[in-house]
């Protein structure tokens, strides 16, 4: 009797199982033919699926954004360094930045904290100085170098990241960055490494190299204090970019009245390419406090690199400055591991 229980007890468990595998193939079944009008749609509109890649991976597309206007917006700068003063274009930037005092969210306000407030002043002090120090870079160094050097962002991100936001590096993220540095170097062609057997003391391109690894500083400052926000909950672009405006004005104001740069543009061209560089740099500024929001600093700071093949590309179609192979190589070589950031993530 022990042995017919337990023979009926393991027909009762294999008719059990046999009906459950049943049960969940005819499941998979009725779920893949669920799925097959979806797939259909994909298929049959590509809109449909960019706007649903563009949804699921906003954090990629807002740091991807931000680093061609960033490109965009030193290439303009680049074009009209030798017109408009330097602090002249921050004011023009900082006054399109307060348009966003109309985005603000002002009800969430009511649960800010004091280090809430304290990392907003920092993020918008950091940016301040870095901008105003690329665009004082530009005056003595190429737009290449200054582009090369200032968004070279992934190696200090990924250090401070580590040890400030306890973010991980793996080995894919120090590949990704490797490659990205070795582009780098190529597109700029820093003189120090290229102009071998050449006399290279020229003290303004060491200048405006100098002012560039401050402006590096002070990016991934700002970067650390906009991903800190975002820890907290507290992230509001519209309010990071209005803080941005307000330091970056009272900055350059007060620049401008000790130095008297101020220089009214002569021609049309110059009158709208100095609120052009503004608005790149404020829908930059915006992209990149929304895609901290959603990826690591790492992964921000590889896809902001792409402002260096940008501005190489205006420099070469606005201002002529042909590029050679070795720059086209680097170039590629910089948008390898943004691809390559892209398809980590």
């Amino acid at each position: 009797m022990p042995s017919s229980k337990m023979l009926g007890d393991k027909k009762i468990d294999s008719h059990v199982n046999e009906s459950t595998e049943s049960s969940s193939l005819c499941s998979h079944e009725r779920g893949s033919g669920d799925d097959a009008p979806m797939r259909e749609l994909v298929a049959q509109n590509p809109m449909y699926a960019l706007r649903n890649f563009i949804s699921r991976h906003r954090g990629l597309v807002y740091g991807a954004g931000s680093g061609v206007l960033g490109g965009l917006q030193l290439g303009t700068v680049g074009w009209l360094k030798s017109s408009i003063s330097p602090f002249e274009i921050m004011l023009c930037r900082g006054i399109i930045f307060l348009v966003s005092v109309t985005g603000v969210s002002w009800s969430a306000g009511a649960d800010y904290t004091v280090a809430d407030m304290v990392y907003y002043i920092g993020y918008g002090v950091f940016n301040s100085f870095a901008i105003l120090a690329v665009y004082v870079a530009l005056q003595f160094s190429h737009l290449g170098n200054v582009t090369a050097i200032t968004f070279n962002l992934p190696i200090p991100s990924t250090i401070l990241g580590f040890l400030i936001l306890q973010e991980g590096i793996s080995y894919w993220d120090i590949l990704l960055f490797a490659v990205n540095l070795v582009g780098i170097v190529l597109v700029a062609k820093p003189p120090f490494l290229f102009r071998i057997g050449e006399d290279s003391g020229d003290m303004e391109e060491f200048l405006g190299a100098s002012i560039a690894l401050i402006a590096l500083s002070c990016i991934v400052m700002s970067m650390i204090m906009s991903r800190k926000l975002s820890y907290r909950g507290h992230a509001d672009a519209a309010l990071a970019t209005v803080v941005c405006g307000m330091i970056s004005i009272m900055l350059s104001s007060c620049i401008l009245l000790y130095t008297e740069t101020w220089v009214t543009p002569s021609t049309l061209l110059e009158a709208l390419a100095l609120p052009a560089a503004g608005t790149f740099g404020y829908i930059a500024n915006i992209c990149t406090v929304l895609a901290l929001k959603h990826e690591r600093v790492l992964t921000v700071s590889v896809l902001g690199t792409m402002s260096v093949p940008v501005s190489f590309i205006v420099s070469a179609v606005v201002i002529q400055d042909i590029p050679d192979l070795i720059s086209i190589v680097g170039a590629i070589l910089v948008c390898l591991s943004t691809c390559g950031c892209l398809f980590k993530s």
